[in-house]
């Protein structure tokens, strides 16, 4: 069990890290499958952690792992001192980075749960609408893009207020940063490219 957000959709944890770069598994201890970062101390054949880098198991709303994420950083490993090498200060270690470059960009842009059924009952409701009346449903969904581009623009441009980057913006739509830029920036008065003022990855 590593560290859990109070909404149960993110798990974080420490992996070790081995000598090669790559992110120890259970098939690296194959005498009991454990992977947990603290097994990789180089006795009994195991292979030696020379650091540990944040991961999370990020769940569905079923209780599923929808997906995993890995932090950049490779932090050290102090064996015997769970506290030194996880970082439970919340600022440093994989932890913190869990914590700053997942969990909080990841909360600050889920759908809410209010919203997500709402889209869900449209998406079902429109799939039935154009069974029966293909017209009316392309009506709708005619309204519906236009209600997206509005609001998309708002959220875009009190998101460039707040400070949000467009690799941020462009992370929440689902596309680059460029692409972003490019769907919102004239909307926006924005002139400067959005490598500008960020480095283009």
């Amino acid at each position: 069990m590593g560290w859990v957000t109070e909404d149960g959709l993110h798990e974080g944890y420490a992996v070790a890290v081995l000598a090669d770069g790559r992110d120890a598994t259970a098939a690296d201890n194959p005498g009991s499958g454990n992977w947990s970062w603290w097994c990789f101390d180089g006795k009994d054949g195991r292979p030696l952690a020379v650091g540990v880098r944040a991961g999370c198991d990020c769940y569905n709303g079923q209780g599923r792992v929808a997906k995993q994420w890995r932090g950049s950083a490779v932090h050290p490993v102090v064996f015997g001192d769970d506290e030194a090498t996880e970082g439970h200060d919340g600022r440093s270690g994989p932890y913190g980075e869990w914590e700053t470059a997942h969990v909080r960009p990841a909360q600050g842009a889920a759908v809410p749960e209010d919203i997500a059924a709402l889209l869900d009952a449209a998406r079902r409701r429109l799939a039935q609408l154009a069974a029966e009346h293909p017209l009316a449903a392309l009506s709708a969904v005619a309204r519906l893009e236009a209600l997206a581009e509005a609001t998309g623009r708002s959220a875009a441009g009190a998101a460039q207020r707040g400070g949000e980057s467009w690799t941020g913006i462009g992370k929440a739509l689902g596309v680059s940063k460029q692409a972003a830029h490019q769907r919102f920036a004239r909307h926006l008065g924005v002139t400067a490219a959005p490598g500008a003022q960020e480095p283009v990855a």
